[in-house]
């Protein structure tokens, strides 16, 4: 017993911070000591998730081994990287910040119990409660018009997906006799021309992608996205990601695997349906934050479109381009930390103008990240780029390959908009002195990229080796 509660201490941790933040006393105004609590129990969370990742089995209902930890390092990771530059966010702007470091644990705990998930009785309610903890982020917002219908809109959504998610719980059980991804897996064997039983598998997957935001669910979180604050913006765009695909990415392997002949063409559709509505989306608008967050949709639909098969090649290929993403887009997300006029971060597409003569230090990492997020050689993108459009390639994919490249100079050009403005859009703006720690997070982001960029076979044999975990 006492055995059990040790390997379990990263969940305990989390709970014990997760009770001190929401019902603990606090100083209102004090963000600091906030973000500096919640700074020092992640990162114990994490150093004992490392240690302890292969010892949290619990037979039916969760399993530990290098492919949760690579993923649970992803989640801790986004996690740590958001807590820098947010608290500079809510110091600057006088708020309190329990909230927001509440729901950012309760999306790790949920997470981390999503990524090692065995059983869909789990799978469901960490998903509930990631749909829970995003629209409590997303009511933060409160007091704008717009932001508050997308919040209503949110709930209404994740009301039916938990709907969804307690429907397809019913009829699992009800044909396994068990929601143990083992039985289930056997069952869908069993049962493939089962009307009623692949209905769940689909009432599951659209759970899974409207928490990814792709395509035709991506509005729940791109419109929304538009006039958050940034701290929300950069969590929806960085977080949450990497334990929603290390859970569907079990699921998929696990228990869907019988029907991924019947899923795959769903999978390709959704795949490019998202690729074009976020790169053509990306340029309707003049609102920055509404680019990236349908550049989120484009470069998702890529990494569905990559690993729709569910093979060690093409999870290794999707994996890469994912993780290449989110560390590209948090060094975006610095740098939008780091512009601000008049203590307001910036919007639109128009507030940056003269960005480049007033910050040319930040406006120079943005254009890099931007042109990294692109996948241009020499930079770090063109590695997560390069490993799509090979599987692609190799596998003969070729009418997807040209449609792919085709809507990635439709991306460029909503990415050149925003390069046009801050450098040869010659206005007298002025801009607030960024803070010395945003300097520093940029410089870091970017010495990872260029350490990741110069040695890439020892990553990619790394993350290979942690990914046939799933498949022993």
């Amino acid at each position: 017993m006492l055995e059990s509660l040790i390997y379990f201490s990263p969940v305990t941790v989390l709970l014990i911070a997760l009770l001190v933040l929401m019902f603990g006393e606090r100083d209102e105004e004090d963000a600091y000591g906030c973000f500096r609590f919640s700074r020092i129990m992640l990162l114990l969370s994490f150093v004992l998730a490392v240690i302890f990742y292969n010892k949290t089995t619990v037979v039916g209902l969760t399993v530990g081994n290098k492919f949760t930890l690579l993923f649970d390092c992803m989640l801790y990771g986004a996690a740590m990287a958001l807590f820098y530059p947010s608290r500079k966010w809510f110091i600057s702007m006088n708020l309190p910040a329990h909230i927001f470091c509440g729901c950012l644990f309760l999306t790790v705990l949920s997470g981390s119990l999503l990524i090692s998930s065995a059983n869909f009785a789990l799978t469901a309610g960490c998903c509930a409660t990631l749909l829970i903890s995003n629209y409590v982020l997303l009511k933060q917002n409160i007091g704008k018009k717009e932001i508050d219908f997308g919040s209503k809109l949110y709930l209404f959504t994740a009301i039916i997906g938990m709907i969804l998610l307690a429907v397809a719980a019913v009829i699992f059980y009800e044909k396994s006799g068990s929601l143990m991804y083992t039985n289930l897996r056997t069952a869908l064997e069993i049962g493939k021309n089962d009307l009623l039983l692949f209905a769940a598998v689909g009432m599951a997957v659209a759970v899974f992608i409207l928490l990814l935001g792709l395509a035709p669910l991506h509005f729940c979180s791109t419109e929304i996205l538009g006039g958050t604050t940034l701290p929300v913006f950069v969590y929806f765009l960085c977080v949450p990601l990497s334990a929603v695909w290390g859970g569907f990415i079990q699921l998929n392997v696990n228990v869907l695997e019988p029907v991924l002949g019947q899923l795959r063409l769903f999978y390709m559709g959704v795949a490019l349906l998202s690729v074009g509505i976020g790169a053509i989306g990306s340029c309707s608008g003049q609102n920055i934050r509404k680019i990236f967050a349908y550049g989120m949709v484009f470069h998702l639909g890529i990494v569905l479109l990559t690993l729709r098969k569910f093979t060690l090649n093409a999870v290794n290929s999707g994996f890469i381009y994912l993780f290449v993403y989110l560390l590209t887009m948090y060094g975006i997300c610095v740098c939008l930390f780091g512009l601000k006029k008049k203590g307001e971060y910036l919007f639109m597409l128009s507030e940056f103008e003269g960005a480049a003569q007033k910050r040319p230090y930040i406006s120079a990492m943005l254009l890099i990240f931007m042109f990294s997020l692109l996948g241009l050689p020499p930079f770090l993108g063109f590695l997560g780029v390069f490993s799509s459009l090979n599987y692609l390639a190799l596998h003969h994919h070729f009418y997807q390959l040209i449609y792919l490249l085709s809507m990635m100079t439709v991306l460029a050009y909503a990415y050149l908009q925003i390069v046009r403005t801050m450098y040869f859009e010659d206005k007298r703006a002025s801009f607030d002195r960024a803070d010395v720690g945003i300097y520093t997070a940029i410089f870091l982001s970017m010495a990872l990229m260029i350490v990741i960029a110069l040695q890439p076979r020892y990553l990619i044999f790394g993350f290979r080796t942690m990914l046939e975990a799933l498949f022993l």
